[in-house]
């Protein structure tokens, strides 16, 4: 089981059993806490204080540190009799910042320019380069979709596809593209569609990003409704307190938190504001009333296309009927049965055209007429309207209300009202939220007010993240729980500096980006030495760099890269191929998500409960869930993957093809591999081994008779690259 799994489920354990744990004071030592859920004293605890501005620490070795930020990470190795750590080569780091940065290694012609620079700006230059690319904001946004738990599917009972998610994860990857702002990200995922507007592309892209609150997986059918309203708002508070605030909100639902001072009265303030929005809605599908994600139409026109959409599909079965008995009409006008004709209109009305029951006009008139009226019915049946641009977009309730607290957290056992509110723990005073309003807004401009406790947290966990997926590993390495169960900052100085400069920025991904990526610290070698393991082998004092292993996206991105096949366009959909409203159906002709779009990974369709084979082999985030925290496992079926996959199999065979129609000598095609795959040169030893493989290779191929024995030989060096660690692994 892996290490996230295992915090999860103690920390469920401890909830279960009732069990408290001590506060700690800044400086480690455990606080008397009477009451672990009660706010006044829960704000002790140092993710709940304001943030502190700390003078820049001396240090001993002056001329290591590059940025402010390294006179944190120096200060506290000298303190234990470290030295500064070594810097890696440029090879290394080039190599590293393209893969953290946008996902994708340099083109050797690339790298190539950038060593053969010598001037003292050349890295600042590169790191400006990659910001402006559109690759970061595919790198990066999808850090936030792992937070969002987005998925192209709802899974649980009724596992419906959600054809216009995309829309809500392009509009992440454009945001983060554009750097806006970090506070008006969030405003814009909690309450965009309440936002004010000057156009009406702005207005839908703000709304298109409250799908956030839409995309979380939902029991749709064989509950009651109360119960699936506190379930889906349930959903949401977790979503938002992990996401946003690194706390454990749901822990509440029951009872006082166990460990956090979140009484239960806190988690039903806010449960009010999300019961107070509507987030699904019944849709026609299949001609029936279904419960589904809500829609609303895009674009000046959306909302009548919308309707035009809705109000066809809902006519449809209607239409259907009155064809087949306008058709049962025409056979009994052709017998000349009056009669039952007429009877025929009484229990059918309007499927007889009135011509064809006047008796005074021939039967060839009355023919004519009722087959009129088939036409005219078959040309309505024919003419659907296509589907409109819609998106996922919640709305407020039409009577927002308070909540009452759910006894035990049973959804029909009430106790007391609790009004619409914030948690005390990081609040001056109430939020006033007025009477017609779910709060959404509210709650949005106090999660990102930077003058109060909660923007001060929410600045912390996400300078954490952002240094997390940087550096390896959080400041506080338990990304999404900075509450007592949570793991205390290694560097809680450095911390606090990373969000004060956020904030101070603008709350500016980018800026802050750019300050980690152009210091010492994240240049720093990943070489290991005795001293440092022996002092501390977790590498908590940053004595060297954390080795990585490419998440599943970059490895696939990176193998198509190197085969010459990856489309680096943005895609739209990727589930518009499937032909009904589910996204897993029975039959041996089911219709299932494709893997083989040669676009960038992180547009391959998420299905909740059947993710691409890639992404379940290594370790990808939980579309369940929010994943602050990917797992991290390595395990037999990774190298057997690598060894038998389908699609690893044609990127190394495209690669070896791309290789030899590139070069013509051995000597160069080895070496152009090792550009490709590895983004370095191979050394003399490794370039002898590779040619002397290919060569024995290919002729026992071409000795059983194997076809393109060439082409299989340089297709299976290419593939033992793919598995090998310096593929895999990030110095």
């Amino acid at each position: 089981m892996n290490v996230l799994h295992t915090t999860v489920l103690g920390i469920v354990t401890l909830c279960l059993l009732g069990d408290t744990l001590p506060a700690l004071a800044e400086n480690g030592d455990a606080v008397p806490v009477t009451d672990p859920s009660d706010p006044l004293e829960g704000r002790r605890h140092w993710a709940f204080q304001p943030l502190r501005k700390s003078a820049l620490p001396a240090v001993r070795a002056t001329a290591w540190p590059r940025r402010n930020l390294d006179r944190f990470v120096l200060v506290k190795l000298e303190a234990t009799g470290l030295p500064a750590p070594a810097e890696a080569d440029r090879r290394t780091l080039a190599r590293r910042t393209f893969l953290q940065l946008t996902g994708l290694p340099p083109q050797p012609e690339e790298l190539a320019r950038f060593l053969a620079d010598p001037d003292p700006g050349a890295f600042e230059r590169l790191v400006d380069h990659l910001l402006t690319s559109p690759h970061f904001g595919e790198r990066w946004g999808r850090h936030w979709l792992d937070l969002a738990r987005y998925a192209d599917s709802n899974g649980l009972d009724e596992n419906f596809l959600f054809r216009e998610a995309w829309r809500y994860r392009n509009r992440v990857l454009d945001a983060v593209n554009e750097d806006l702002p970090y506070d008006q990200f969030l405003r814009e995922q909690i309450a965009g569609d309440l936002l004010p507007f000057d156009s009406v592309a702005q207005r839908d892209r703000q709304r298109i990003s409250a799908g956030f609150l839409v995309l979380g997986p939902k029991v749709l059918i064989g509950n009651a409704s109360q119960e699936r309203r506190m379930d889906v708002a349930d959903e949401q508070l977790d979503t938002i307190g992990r996401a946003i605030l690194g706390l454990t909100i749901g822990c509440a639902r029951c009872h006082d938190h166990k460990f956090d001072p979140i009484p239960t009265t806190d988690y039903y303030a806010l449960a009010g504001i999300m019961t107070s929005t509507m987030v699904m809605e019944y849709r026609t599908s299949g001609g029936s009333q279904k419960l589904m994600e809500r829609l609303v139409g895009l674009g000046p026109e959306g909302a009548r296309a919308n309707a035009a959409y809705e109000d066809y599909w809902k006519s449809r079965p209607q239409l259907v009927a009155r064809h087949k008995q306008a058709d049962a009409a025409l056979e009994l006008i052709k017998r000349g049965d009056d009669d039952g004709l007429v009877q025929h209109n009484k229990d059918h009305a309007d499927t007889v055209a009135a011509e064809a029951l006047d008796p005074q006009r021939d039967a060839t008139e009355r023919q004519a007429a009722q087959q009129a009226l088939i036409d005219r019915l078959a040309q309505k049946l024919d003419a659907k309207p296509g589907p409109p641009a819609r998106g996922m977009i919640p709305r407020d309730m039409e009577t927002p209300a308070h909540e009452s607290v759910r006894l035990a957290g049973q959804y029909n056992d009430h106790g007391a009202q609790v009004p619409r509110g914030v948690l005390q723990v990081v609040s001056d005073g109430p939020v006033e939220i007025p009477p017609g309003a779910s709060g959404r807004q509210e709650l949005a401009n106090w999660l990102t007010n930077s003058d109060s406790g909660a923007g001060a947290l929410a600045a912390r966990v996400q300078a954490n993240r952002i240094w997390h997926h940087l550096m390896g590993r959080g400041i506080v390495r338990t990304v999404d729980n900075f509450g007592h169960t949570g793991e205390r900052p290694t560097h809680p100085a450095l911390l606090d500096y990373l969000a004060d400069e956020l904030i101070q920025s603008g709350w500016s991904l980018k800026s802050l980006v750019r300050r980690i990526v152009l210091s010492r610290t994240f240049a720093t070698s990943s070489r290991h030495h005795a001293a440092g393991h022996a002092i501390d082998p977790d590498n908590r004092l940053l004595w060297r760099a954390h080795r990585r292993r490419l998440d599943p996206e970059t490895l696939r991105d990176s193998m198509l890269f190197a085969s010459g096949q990856l489309n680096r366009a943005q895609l739209g959909s990727s589930v518009d191929y499937f032909p009904g409203e589910r996204a897993t159906e029975a039959g041996p002709n089911k219709t299932r998500r494709r893997t083989d779009l040669p676009n960038r990974s992180v547009y391959l369709p998420v299905i909740r409960n059947d993710l691409p084979e890639l992404f379940d082999a290594f370790d990808f985030a939980d579309p369940q869930c929010t994943t602050g925290l990917r797992p991290e496992t390595l395990v037999a079926t990774q190298g057997l993957f690598m060894l038998n996959d389908k699609t690893v199999m044609q990127a190394a065979e495209a690669t070896a093809r791309r290789i030899m129609l590139e070069e013509s000598s051995p000597e160069r095609r080895v070496e152009r591999m090792f550009e490709l795959i590895l983004s370095g040169r191979p050394t003399d030893p490794e370039r002898s081994q590779f040619m002397a493989f290919q060569a024995k290779t290919q002729l026992q191929l071409t000795q059983q008779g194997e076809t393109e024995a060439d082409v299989q030989a340089w297709a299976m060096a290419c593939q033992a690259m793919f598995g090998s660690s310096r593929f895999q692994i990030v110095e």
